[in-house]
């Protein structure tokens, strides 16, 4: 699927979901977030370095009661 121009795959019914996009943003993290996922993985280098980003998407993950948010 299509979530804030990133493809994001989604594995049984939202319960997971996988970005392996690079140039990860605010939107897209919401956009999942949105979703209500068990689990939401994302490749680190999507950050490309934007710890900032990174702090917020934790944080919006939390605030959307996210369980597991990671990066690899």
């Amino acid at each position: 699927m299509e979530l804030a121009e990133k493809t994001v795959y989604s594995v049984e019914d939202d319960a997971l979901l996988i970005c392996l996009e690079d140039g990860l943003t605010k939107e897209v993290v919401t956009e999942m977030a949105k979703r209500h996922p068990a689990r939401v993985v994302c490749l680190d280098q999507g950050f490309a370095g934007n710890d900032q980003l990174k702090t917020n998407a934790v944080q919006i993950m939390n605030s959307h009661e996210v369980g597991d948010f990671r990066t690899v």
